[in-house]
């Protein structure tokens, strides 16, 4: 019988070596994660032919100076600009000519936790999620997120952590909203109807601090175990073991202002197996230690 597990993710986070191909000329300025889904870096580059291809996750790319030289040689493109975002799905490919200095910040972000926050924020379902190629496009409530918000912290310091996974969330909120990457291309096909997603999430709510058995979601849903995880990741763009785990990880973050519990006791609590299986998913989600992150929600 299959239970519910945590398992070690295999998502690698993208670094800038697998993101520009044939760049002479660019310097990575810096550069953070923030989490698995979630990373940034701030490059600078000039006179260079880029050939740009990101095959782990999409990537939303505002212009901070220069640019008005650059333009995509594989496609009719304008002219780049201070102020103007390139949003580049996963796996697209596109190839550019630069011109004089210029500086521009990426924000790499999973599929996955894209939908995740669409359907958290929005109730949108995920399956209509769809991001579109866009270049040279220009939104200024998301640039004023990207310049007064995110280019202003202290990316090197860890103390800006949750503030900085914060606004990037509102970022990627605001690219929702403003940049039309909700239309509905096909019907919607496949996936728990909405009664059963309900009455397997409440469940699941309920049920948090014990293991989990796989039959047991399955028969809720009368549906054999391979078709209930298919159709529930096709609904909530995540595996039931990782909506599990979320729902431990938002319990552990609730507990962890109380100061007068251990956080042994909370791993226990929130249906960890210890304290350091607890701490290990807690940084891989959260980008920080539970004890780092009780200290910055204390301070």
């Amino acid at each position: 019988m299959g239970h519910i597990e945590t398992q070690k993710s295999h998502l690698h986070v993208e670094t800038s070596n697998t993101s520009f191909q044939q760049s002479v000329n660019k310097i990575c300025l810096r550069e953070r994660s923030l989490t698995d889904a979630l990373s940034w870096a701030h490059y600078q580059n000039e006179n260079d032919h880029v050939y740009y291809i990101n095959e782990k996750q999409h990537t939303l790319s505002l212009y901070m100076t220069g640019g008005y030289q650059t333009h995509r040689t594989d496609i009719r493109s304008g002219f780049g600009a201070p102020g103007k975002f390139c949003l580049m799905p996963k796996d697209s490919e596109s190839h550019w000519q630069l011109g004089q200095t210029q500086q521009f910040m990426h924000l790499y972000f999973n599929d996955d936790y894209l939908k995740q926050l669409a359907l958290k924020v929005f109730d949108i379902d995920p399956r209509m999620l769809q991001l579109p190629e866009l270049t040279f496009t220009t939104d200024m409530a998301t640039e004023a997120l990207f310049r007064h918000c995110m280019a202003t912290s202290n990316w090197h310091s860890k103390d800006d952590h949750l503030a900085m996974e914060q606004i990037t969330n509102t970022i990627l909120v605001s690219m929702i909203q403003n940049m039309g990457i909700t239309k509905l291309i096909a019907p919607i096909k496949g996936g728990l109807s909405p009664k059963i997603t309900s009455l397997v999430c409440d469940y699941m709510q309920a049920n948090f601090h014990r293991q989990i058995y796989l039959n047991e979601l399955a028969q809720l849903a009368q549906l054999s175990e391979y078709h209930f995880c298919r159709m529930f990741k096709q609904s909530l763009a995540q595996t039931p073991q990782a909506y599990l785990l979320s729902i431990r990880i938002e319990q552990v973050k609730l507990r962890l202002h109380n100061k007068l519990e251990s956080i042994t006791d909370i791993a226990l609590q929130c249906g960890f197996s210890n304290q350091s299986h607890m701490g290990r998913y807690f940084k891989k989600l959260v980008g920080v230690s539970p004890r780092q992150y009780r200290n910055v929600i204390s301070n």
